[in-house]
């Protein structure tokens, strides 16, 4: 074989790998899926309701509960039971995304956060426990509710790590569990911040505010849940972690004026909890109106009910001028005949 031929044979296997990246980065592009044609849908599901979003599906295609490509029935056998270290361990080998599953490093509210690795190379798994969660008293198989909150989660992971929110990889769901990258060095996970003392903490606070303006505004989602628990930060930066809980202000009806007041009072709370840690550990002042105006934007006065005199000054100027406005486009138009 030539030495021409075989430089276009890896240009050409070259263009072909590329050509798949590309394909699974529009896949998983949010700005392609928020073009494309959406179903939504209520399912009730066990009697879990549970609302569902399926963008680029054709309409005759039956839709079921879950994607085919992330729910297995053949992951771990149906059960109602807790599922053990070595069954999920066993599984997770045979699916061949991992090497072994090393040790837990941590369990939240409704998941179980475990170490592995793929030849080497270390990963995190996120399984959602099945009976031992802060949901233990809903009703329905608990294997098809813990598989739903790992798809929840896993598409908005996704999404979050595809417009620039500084979040683990996603790398598979299947099931009840997700495989993420792992954030840390030395197969020693980052730390929380609440584990962390920090050189310039003024420096990682606006770090985190230009976090929360990216969630809210280009990736459309409020975290719901956040804390020093669920920051980690590694080599200087902060990473946000679970979204399970996480609200999808992409959807129409999470803007409808109800709930749009109830979801921003959700954000307060986040940006409430995040300040007064930062007031509380490193003496940070700041004007919580002004930051938390910046971060949500024009939706700051669509929710608001009490002005100050200025504003009030404003709002009647900006009308004066529109009326203007208005005017001079029905005198133009007039003069037209």
């Amino acid at each position: 074989m030539t030495k021409v031929k075989l430089e276009k044979e890896n240009e050409l296997e070259s263009t072909n790998d590329e050509n798949e990246s590309t394909a699974l980065y529009e896949q998983l592009c949010v700005d392609d899926l928020e073009k494309a044609e959406r179903v939504t849908i209520i399912q009730k599901i066990d009697g879990i309701e549970r609302l569902t979003r399926i963008a680029e599906r054709d309409p005759k295609e039956s839709i079921t509960r879950f994607d085919k490509k992330t729910f297995d029935p053949g992951f771990m056998p149906m059960h109602t039971q807790e599922f053990t270290y070595k069954l999920l361990r066993d599984e997770l080998k045979k699916t061949g995304f991992i090497t072994d599953l090393v040790s837990e490093v941590n369990a939240g509210k409704e998941a179980t956060i475990y170490i592995a690795h793929l030849n080497g190379a270390p990963l995190i798994v996120k399984a959602f426990r099945h009976q031992l969660t802060s949901h233990n008293r809903a009703k329905g198989n608990p294997q098809l509710r813990a598989a739903s909150f790992a798809a929840r989660e896993y598409y908005r992971l996704s999404r979050a790590f595809q417009l620039g929110l500084r979040v683990p990889t996603p790398a598979k769901q299947i099931n009840n569990t997700i495989i993420m990258s792992f954030i840390g060095a030395d197969w020693r996970p980052a730390p929380q911040l609440r584990n962390v003392i920090l050189e310039d903490p003024e420096e990682a606070f606006d770090e985190i505010i230009e976090q929360m303006w990216i969630r809210y505004n280009k990736v459309k989602l409020i975290h719901g849940d956040l804390s020093e628990y669920n920051i980690l930060f590694h080599n200087g930066l902060p990473i946000f972690i679970d979204f399970p809980q996480a609200i999808d202000m992409s959807l129409r009806e999470m803007r409808f004026p109800d709930n749009l007041k109830k979801n921003l009072q959700v954000m307060q709370k986040d940006l409430k909890t995040i300040g007064d840690y930062f007031t509380k550990e490193y003496n940070i002042e700041y004007d919580f109106q002004r930051v938390y105006k910046y971060i949500i934007g024009k939706d700051y006065k669509s929710v608001k009910e009490e002005y100050s005199i200025e504003e009030y000054e404003e709002m009647i100027h900006l009308q004066k001028m529109e009326a203007h406005r208005s005017v001079e486009i029905r005198d133009k138009d007039v003069s037209k005949f």
